[in-house]
């Protein structure tokens, strides 16, 4: 099966970051910059989006991280710390379910656990339809209005990124995620049984997944640390990067990481407590 691409930088224990629709794994620059001193930094693109190849047929969620697995078995990888924004969280909790034992660390990021109800799979079925008609220019600024909260859509160096990186994907590229999406099983049993240490991140201003919804996921992980980012939307990484990467770097290392000595990242940005090189390999819910 060809494999997507991973980008794949940094030394120390390996961290894999997944990235949101309709985005890809350069949204991930700035946490690279923070932490590839003392983390392998792996990111990974969709199927279509940035560097990736478009799907090998129509593989879900649950495939996709049966791929990435190999992908870290190829690299001699056998535990690793996962981050997963939206989308990407979907698929860190197919990892969870897939491979428990190897994930020694878990950060869920403006993500769910539950899977779609019909309106949110009607939404997807109709974003389909938009995209095969009027190609991925149809939902950039529909998805960039929902993603960001109003303050960052009015910051072109914030904004016009986002555009650029849905203009990276390609209609096929984008087709298979939604329905990934709409596809995914529900992973709200699988809460309560995570051993990995787990934080749970999210926006006060998200409109794709509500505050309350991130708060009882964090209640519902034994042991789980909460941080929410005060205005923030749906990309709490892009929208406030400095306190993203403070937050992820001081989780990884409370957490037993064992990052190599030296390199990037602050002491800063502590959670509450609740419940160099790349090498190949719009409406309802929303994301």
């Amino acid at each position: 099966m060809t494999a997507p691409f991973i980008h794949d930088t940094g030394d120390g224990p390996a961290l894999l970051m997944l990235h949101a629709f309709p985005l890809d794994a350069s949204m991930w620059d700035a946490q690279v910059a923070w932490l590839s001193g003392r983390y392998r930094c792996l990111r990974p693109d969709f199927w279509g989006c940035g560097a990736s190849p478009v799907a090998p047929g129509e593989i879900g969620i649950d495939g996709y991280a049966a791929t990435l697995l190999e992908e870290l078995d190829r690299r001699g990888i056998r535990e690793f710390a996962v981050c997963g924004v939206s989308m990407g969280g979907y698929i860190a909790l197919a990892l969870l379910r897939a491979a428990p034992a190897r994930l020694n660390a878990l950060v869920l990021a403006n993500t769910r656990a539950a899977a779609d109800d019909d309106t949110a799979r009607a939404a997807r079925a109709a974003m389909v339809d938009e995209v095969r008609s009027g190609g991925v220019e149809a939902i950039v600024e529909p998805m960039t209005q929902r993603l960001l909260c109003a303050s960052c859509r009015e910051e072109v160096h914030i904004a016009d990124p986002v555009r650029g990186r849905i203009r990276r994907c390609r209609p096929d590229g984008l087709v298979s995620a939604i329905q990934a999406m709409a596809d995914r099983p529900d992973s709200t049993q699988l809460l309560a049984d995570i051993a990995a240490p787990t934080l749970v991140v999210c926006g006060t201003a998200d409109v794709i997944v509500p505050v309350e919804e991130s708060r009882a996921m964090a209640a519902a992980i034994p042991g789980a640390a909460l941080r929410e980012f005060e205005a923030s939307a749906h990309l709490a990484n892009l929208e406030q990067p400095h306190a993203f990467s403070s937050t992820l770097g001081s989780f990884l290392d409370a957490v037993g990481a064992q990052p190599v000595a030296g390199g990037g990242g602050g002491a800063s940005g502590q959670p509450t407590r609740g419940g160099g090189d790349d090498h190949p390999a719009g409406a309802g819910r929303g994301a």
